[in-house]
């Protein structure tokens, strides 16, 4: 951030758009997004007395770079092809930097973040930080001087009739050229305030001459076809009836990696008898990112999962305001700080599970994984583990999943052993949140239970007592399906590369050679942690997410319909060449610094993308890395038989199938 009493231009016309209650900026074409971004950053260059412009020309003033990494990276550009002999005017230059939107945006979001004018908890959510949302000024800068907040300032300009300063009438200008008013203001008022509109972006002649080369460029860019609506969206064929259910049931992932590369990023496809769409591939992932609030919806795909468990409300089905309030709740229970402040309990129950393996024995991979994972999740959340009832947890989900999402064999959800399966588990969960109430054994635990019940009688509308069970249940059933089954694949695949099992085991006995693992500890594991990554993108277990589209839109040249069946597949981006070379080897050294092909933007998605990302990525990263950190530490172990080639399982989720099991062949420790 430079050492400046305000914020650069393009920052403060994102926080304009910024609706600090859903966490998003306002809705506004990309097209007019970008060109205000762009018309921002020569604004800014014109008020360093870095270049003069009017609407004949654009005359560089002075090259020197001002130590800004938002405006020196343009300001470069100009100058070298001053050098060259090309002088450009500002409609060249605002069609050039245009192109640029989306990093000036990520550019300029970071740098909100880093000021503290932002918080951004994780991928697409961000709010005005506290301290900013109660005084409406932003943090003091290198005079001591705060800033007013830019909503603020703005509105009192146009409603109020306050006479705006040069940058603000600049950010009124470029604001109202690009359209950018109609994702702020409701109709009646943008009337209400034209002529104050009119009268703002008269006052400046820099802001207006760049904002008279945005709005002919808006225009124009608006004007421009998108769609090629008499081409039909590509159809995967399949067979009668089936459709393409058991080529995908084979093995999902590699079905929709081979979709995607013969029809490309969206294609529809046929599953017994029901038709949806797919979206595909990095070019998806992005899409997904910046535009899937407005025109995705989660509730439908998720209704028959919540209504059979008389909940009303689910975060996974959830979207919009109460979505976000919510998450952000979650978001303080399952962050990587809870589970590093508990990694001496973590260690423990490796240990204990470790200890119970007999000599010889064959175990199942999974399984095994399954139960230390709950274990952690239920011990750290809830002061209760769930290992005698995991069985029944995970007959439990399965049931729910393959009857209410994937939508096969409803007749199992009236099966004696699923009604009796459930009355085991509501009791379980009925005894742990009895624990937590005023006079039970955890009353002042201060864990997730207790922040359950606080928030339900501080808030009964957002989380009602019927919801209260399966947020008490929600830690054994994700890490499950999630955490418990990845660490099955990175077992396999420590398996398979016997080299880099023996420097993960180097890695682990470092980290408690002087002893109990501390979090600074965790962090130093280089290798255990490239490893962890290969595996969630070599082995993504949650192929595909599915949404309600709710609003029509275009996409890659065509249509999509608004009431129809979406089906996301972010993780088919993990298995590109172009992104990930040779994508099917298994190769850590891919994060290494001078490859980092993880860092390649919505490319690596193991977590998801937007606002349903995994709210428990960062616990989840560093459960897994303290886990086999243990077990490899404390146990050699080996594959049983030792030439298993690793066979997956879909339904009701991905996971190794029962054959993959180990053996204990002794204790290190």
């Amino acid at each position: 951030m430079n050492d400046m009493t305000t914020l650069r231009l393009a920052e403060e016309v994102l926080l304009l758009l910024l609706n600090d209650e859903s966490g998003d900026l306002a809705t506004v074409s990309e097209v007019r997004l970008h060109h205000a971004l762009a018309g921002a950053v020569l604004v800014d260059l014109a008020f360093e007395d870095r270049i003069d412009t009017d609407l004949e020309s654009l005359v560089l003033a002075s090259a020197e770079p001002l130590g800004d990494d938002l405006l020196d990276p343009f300001l470069a550009r100009i100058a070298e092809s001053n050098k060259r002999g090309e002088a450009h005017d500002a409609e060249r230059w605002l069609r050039v930097f245009a192109k640029d939107g989306d990093a000036i945006r990520e550019t300029a979001l970071a740098r909100l973040v880093a000021a503290g004018v932002l918080e951004s908890a994780e991928e697409g959510m961000i709010s005005l930080s506290r301290r900013v949302r109660r005084a409406r000024r932003y943090p003091a800068a290198g005079d001591g001087r705060a800033q007013q907040e830019v909503r603020l300032r703005v509105m009192q300009v146009l409603f109020d009739a306050d006479v705006p300063d040069p940058r603000d009438a600049a950010i009124i200008g470029l604001a109202d050229a690009c359209g950018l008013f109609d994702g702020v203001l409701a109709k009646d008022e943008l009337a209400e305030v034209a002529d104050r509109l009119d009268t703002a972006r008269r006052l400046d002649l820099i802001g207006r001459t760049v904002a008279k080369v945005v709005r002919e460029l808006v225009d124009e860019a608006s004007a421009a076809p998108a769609v090629r609506a008499a081409e039909p969206i590509p159809f995967a064929q399949g067979l009668p009836v089936v459709g393409c259910a058991l080529e995908a049931r084979k093995n999902l992932t590699d079905f929709l990696v081979q979709k995607h590369r013969e029809l490309g990023p969206l294609f529809k496809v046929r599953f017994l008898g029901h038709e949806v769409y797919i979206m595909a591939g990095q070019e998806a992932n992005t899409w997904v990112h910046k535009n899937g609030k407005l025109h995705l919806r989660s509730l439908e795909p998720w209704s028959g999962f919540y209504q059979e468990l008389g909940l009303s409300k689910v975060l996974t089905a959830m979207d919009g305001v109460e979505h976000l309030r919510l998450r952000r709740f979650n978001a303080t229970l399952y962050a990587r700080g809870q589970f590093e402040q508990n990694m001496d309990v973590a260690v423990r129950i490796v240990r204990d599970e470790i200890d119970s393996w007999k000599g010889g024995e064959s175990l199942g991979g999974v399984h095994a994984m399954q139960r230390i994972i709950s274990r952690q999740l239920g011990t750290i959340l809830t002061h209760s583990s769930p290992a005698s009832y995991m069985d029944d947890f995970l007959f439990f989900f399965d049931t729910l999943l393959s009857t209410r999402i994937a939508r096969q064999r409803p007749m199992f959800l009236y099966a004696r052993k699923f009604k009796r399966v459930r009355r085991r588990i509501e009791r379980a969960v009925a005894e742990v949140i009895e624990e937590h109430q005023p006079g039970g054994r955890w009353a002042d635990a201060g864990d997730m239970v207790n922040e359950l019940l606080d928030l339900h009688e501080s808030e009964p509308v957002l989380f009602p007592e019927t919801d209260l069970k399966f947020g008490v249940m929600t830690p054994y059933l994700v890490g499950l399906d999630t955490v418990g089954v990845s660490c099955a694949y990175m077992l396999y695949s420590l398996f398979k590369h016997p080299e880099v099992l023996e420097r993960v085991r180097a890695e682990a006995d470092a980290l408690f050679a002087e002893g109990p693992a501390t979090a600074s500890g965790l962090r130093k594991l280089d290798t255990t942690h490239r490893v962890a990554l290969e595996t969630l993108r070599r082995y993504p277990i949650v192929p595909v997410v599915p949404r309600h589209v709710s609003n029509s839109f275009e996409f890659a040249g065509y249509r999509v319909p608004a009431g129809t069946t979406l089906l996301v597949a972010a993780t088919v981006s993990h298995f590109v060449p172009e992104l990930f070379p040779d994508p099917y080897v298994f190769d850590i050294d891919r994060y290494l610094p001078g490859r980092a092909e993880h860092r390649q933007r919505n490319a690596f998605v193991p977590f998801g993308l937007g606002s349903h990302r995994c709210l428990g990525a960062g616990f989840a990263e560093a459960q897994i890395l303290l886990t086999f950190a243990t077990i490899v530490h404390e146990a050699e172990i080996a594959m049983d038989p030792p030439g298993y080639e690793l066979t997956t399982s879909t339904i009701p989720t991905i996971r190794p199938d029962k054959r993959f099991r180990f053996r204990l062949v002794r204790r290190r420790r």
